[in-house]
């Protein structure tokens, strides 16, 4: 996305490395983290001790996942854009610094601060609207961010909210021509995505480890259909090293006050 993105950093489970060990008893262990015990893409050294074994008793495993204790800051590995959509993305460590953050995405939108930021948050999964009151609200979130150079925050995942703002400003963008001038960003945690997005995600990563690219949840886990909506133009995706979490107002709060310092911001 830009220059800044060279100073930030991932976070994962270091609970667990590409080399540890699983009870043969037990192939389809899994980590507090969510993953399974032999599906770790951490490198470096691990919690579980190298001289135990797998048939040592002396290790006491974690019986559940504490983000200060269990998690390492990584460099950046997946990011890109997604095809045919332009959608940026970026995993990042869910403690990154507010100004590093801002300052990326300010890069990333050609320099220029934003004047005004509309956050568009809701957890419904459904609820019933006339089209007539959808292109309303969407018409006037887009005439408002075009007039105000503004940006637009949503939690970008496939829930009611996200899903009728990012459709409904992507159709803005394509009928009045506006495709580089609206900035509809998704801020959301990795954990929460699905499986198969994350896959994704790092599949649309140019040089991921081919041999990092596998499931790294049981078949049988009832994973949720929660996906990321293509149709905004960025997403950051807060990592704590854990899945099968969700995202709080920590990160979208320190964006927008972050955005508030900037001079030209109102």
């Amino acid at each position: 996305m830009g220059h800044s993105q060279q100073i930030l950093q991932g976070r994962t489970c270091k609970i667990y490395n590409r080399q540890s060990w699983t009870p043969s008893n037990d192939p389809d262990k899994l980590c507090p983290c969510g993953r399974l015990v032999r599906r770790h893409s951490f490198d470096g050294e691990c919690l579980q001790p190298k001289e135990n074994g797998p048939n040592s008793c002396n290790w006491t495993f974690p019986d559940q996942f504490r983000d200060l204790i269990h998690s390492v800051q990584v460099p950046v590995n997946v990011f890109g854009t997604l095809q045919p959509s332009g959608c940026k993305f970026l995993r990042i460590d869910n403690r990154v610094k507010s100004e590093d953050m801002f300052r990326l995405l300010v890069e990333d939108c050609g320099g220029r601060a934003p004047s005004l930021i509309l956050s568009v948050h809701g957890n419904a999964q459904n609820f019933t609207m006339s089209e007539r009151l959808k292109n309303e609200i969407t018409q006037g979130i887009g005439d408002a961010a075009t007039r105000t150079h503004a940006w637009i925050l949503t939690a970008g995942i496939n829930n009611v909210v996200s899903k009728l703002i990012g459709e409904g400003i992507s159709r803005y963008r394509f009928l009045r021509g506006y495709q580089d001038e609206v900035k509809c960003i998704g801020l959301t945690m990795w954990g929460t995505v699905n499986e198969y997005t994350r896959y994704e995600l790092k599949r649309s990563t140019i040089e991921y480890p081919e041999g990092l690219l596998h499931q790294q949840i049981p078949d049988n886990y009832q994973d949720d259909g929660i996906t990321i909506k293509q149709n905004h133009t960025h997403y950051i995706l807060f990592d704590s090293g854990r899945l099968h979490e969700y995202l709080g107002d920590a990160q979208r709060d320190m964006l927008v006050k972050e955005a508030c310092k900037n001079e030209h911001h109102t």
